[in-house]
C-alpha cells in the first residue's frame, strides 16, 4: 500500500513539473458529428497606413525601401485576424497549409499538419512569413534562411489584449542558407499570449503569432472570412485575435452537424 502511495506522489510530482502541458496536452481522435463555425471579421474606420521603412543594410537583397502593413483591410473586412476555439481537448488533426507573407518579401510560414502544427520559417526576400500566424508551446520551429545574407531572429513574448512586450526568448543569428530549430517552451511562454519574430538588422521584418492548444483556428482571408469545421459538439469559448487591435471573445454552442454563423467587428 505504502509502495503504491510514493508511485501516485512520483506521478503527481512529475505532473507538477511538467505542468499544463503534460496535462491537457491535446489528443488526436476521431470526431462524430462535427460541427462548423463560421463569419466574417469587419473593421470600422480608417485602417492605418503601412509603416515605411528606408533600407540601410542588404539593399541589394531586401530592396531600397520596404513597407509593412500592420492592419491590412479591404472594404471593411479585416484579413489576418486569428479567429481560435478554445477548450477542445479532442478532436481533428492540425491541417496542412502555407501561408504566405507580403511581397515582395517571399516567406512563408508552412504547417506539416498531423498530430502537431509543424511550423517550418521559410525566410527569403527579407521576409519571414505573414504578419500574423499561429505557434503551439513546446513543439519545435524550422527556421529556414533561403536569404544569401544573414539574419539575427529576435523572439519575444507577450501577454493582454494587444502586443505588449514583456521578455526576450531568444536572440539567434540565422546565416545564409541554413536551418536552425527553437522551440516555445511553455515555461518560457507562462501565461503569455502570443509571440513576436523580428530580425535585429532589418526591422522591417516583423510577425505576431498567437498561441494555440489545438486545431481549430482560422486565419481571415481578404475578405474577413473564417471557417472552423470538424468541431466536437459542446460549449466553447471563440476568440478573435489581432496584434494591433486586441482580443474580443464571444461563447458558443456548436450543435452536431449544424453550422454557426458569427462575426467580429474591430474598430480604429
Amino acid at each position: 500500500m505504502k509502495h503504491r502511495i510514493r508511485i501516485l506522489w512520483v506521478i503527481i510530482g512529475l505532473a507538477i513539473i511538467a505542468g499544463p502541458s503534460m496535462i491537457h496536452a491535446y489528443e488526436v481522435g476521431e470526431v462524430q458529428k462535427g460541427g462548423t463555425i463560421q463569419g466574417h471579421v469587419t473593421f470600422l474606420g480608417s485602417p492605418p497606413v503601412p509603416v515605411q521603412f528606408k533600407v540601410d543594410k542588404n539593399p541589394e537583397v531586401c530592396g531600397q525601401e520596404r513597407s509593412l502593413m500592420k492592419v491590412e483591410v479591404q472594404n471593411g473586412f479585416l484579413t489576418g485576424a486569428i479567429v481560435v476555439l478554445d477548450g477542445v481537448e479532442k478532436g481533428k488533426p492540425f491541417p496542412p497549409q502555407t501561408l504566405a507573407g507580403a511581397a515582395p518579401g517571399e516567406g512563408t510560414f508552412q504547417h506539416q499538419g498531423g498530430e502537431s502544427l509543424g511550423l517550418q520559417v521559410h525566410t527569403k526576400g527579407c521576409n519571414f512569413g505573414p504578419f500574423t500566424g499561429v505557434v503551439v508551446a513546446d513543439q519545435p520551429i524550422q527556421f529556414e534562411n533561403q536569404d544569401s545574407i544573414k539574419h539575427i531572429l529576435h523572439t519575444f513574448v507577450a501577454k493582454g489584449q494587444k502586443g505588449s512586450i514583456l521578455r526576450t526568448i531568444h536572440n539567434r543569428d540565422i546565416q545564409p542558407d541554413h536551418e536552425m530549430h527553437l522551440t516555445m517552451s511553455s515555461g518560457k511562454l507562462k501565461d503569455s499570449r502570443m509571440v513576436r519574430f523580428a530580425c535585429n538588422r532589418h526591422d522591417f521584418m516583423e510577425n505576431w503569432l498567437y498561441v494555440v492548444k489545438n486545431p481549430y483556428f482560422a486565419i481571415t482571408d481578404e475578405k474577413g472570412q473564417f471557417v472552423i469545421d470538424n468541431i466536437p459538439p459542446g460549449h466553447y469559448t471563440l476568440r478573435a485575435w489581432h496584434p494591433m487591435l486586441g482580443l474580443q471573445e464571444q461563447e458558443v454552442q456548436v450543435t452536431p452537424g449544424k453550422a454557426l454563423d458569427t462575426d467580429f467587428g474591430f474598430s480604429g
